[in-house]
């Protein structure tokens, strides 16, 4: 609510009515049915990498790699699908979901280890990583990857046969379906195994951890494992699903939404589902009070730095309270 007051004042010295503004946002959202397969393909991304963070963050690893996992499944599903003679998206697609998720994973872990065996801050290591996966994914797409009959460094457009397939009469693709599975399969993972306790007990207190006979570094390089996978799997289908094609825009900054998302659906899997959902949808409605009312599609940002204030703000309190 905070933030949505804040917002309506910055609409309000725009220029724009507040009330008008947000239902064009809402229409953005749910208007109809393109739209709502927008939102949906665009929270998909958000909801895997979400998971990712929440897993890590759980150990008490603060990664903010995503970006990289996500800049190098697209880049793995690039060269799987244009690279490999598959020629069918049954087998393509089981086969770059897995690869996708293996380079993700392996990106991931580098921060892990370094890490769990050698003490090294994840926020940086991971933000190092993040830039050499861009200048990775900017040399893929000038050398081996690029299209020989394009002007602009990007690769060809991948064939329809490798393209994920989307619900009858809608454009929402398979991808979504991949989020939705995910959401109850890492609740479980947290909750109900014992890699999920332990994360927990790790993220409290590694030296309790550690005591009890829990391999903290374990621990810590199967959930930069686990995070890396998922951002992988995002990228991957962002490429099948959305862009069908590899360049420089789809590393767009969207790894580091996703700590947003994570944030605000506070580590819980379907809260995190929320979560997606209102930051996707801010993002879209900004887009359209921008062209129907010229008012700055950085208002949806600025609601969404206003919210996490607010919950960190929120969370503090509650703790303090304790």
């Amino acid at each position: 609510m905070v933030g949505l007051a804040v917002g309506a004042v910055l609409i309000v010295l725009a220029g724009g009515s507040p009330l008008e503004a947000y239902g064009t946002m809402l229409d953005a959202a749910l208007g109809g049915d393109t739209q709502l397969g927008r939102l949906l393909t665009g929270m998909t991304p958000l909801v895997l990498m979400g998971l990712g963070y929440a897993v890590a963050y759980r150990t008490g690893f603060v990664t903010i790699g995503a970006q990289g996992h996500y800049d190098v499944g697209a880049i793995t599903a690039t060269a799987v699908v244009l690279g490999l003679p598959l020629g069918s998206s049954w087998v393509a697609i089981p086969v770059v979901a897995v690869t996708a998720a293996a380079a993700g994973a392996l990106v991931g872990a580098v921060a892990g280890v370094l890490k769990a065996r050698l003490g090294v801050n994840e926020i940086i290591s991971s933000l190092m990583l993040n830039y050499l996966v861009f200048y990775g994914l900017a040399w893929a797409v000038r050398k081996p990857l690029a299209n020989p009959n394009g002007f602009t460094p990007e690769s060809e457009r991948i064939p329809e046969w490798a393209q994920l397939a989307t619900f009858p009469g809608t454009k929402i693709h398979l991808g979504v379906l991949v989020a939705v599975l995910a959401v109850p399969a890492v609740w479980w993972l947290m909750r109900s195994t014992r890699f999920g306790f332990a994360s927990q007990v790790v993220g409290e207190s590694p030296t309790v951890a550690a005591a009890n006979g829990i391999d903290v570094a374990r621990t810590v390089i199967t959930a930069s494992l686990i995070s890396g996978a998922l951002g992988g799997i995002a990228g991957a289908i962002m490429l099948l699903g959305s862009e069908f094609r590899l360049s420089l825009a789809i590393s767009s900054g969207i790894g580091f939404t996703a700590i947003v998302v994570a944030l605000l659906g506070r580590r819980n899997p379907f809260g995190i589902v929320l979560a997606a959902a209102l930051v996707s949808g801010l993002t879209l409605g900004g887009q359209a009070v921008q062209r129907t009312q010229e008012i700055p599609a950085s208002i949806g940002t600025v609601v969404q730095a206003v919210m996490i204030l607010t919950v960190l703000v929120a969370n503090r309190i509650v703790e303090r309270a304790r």
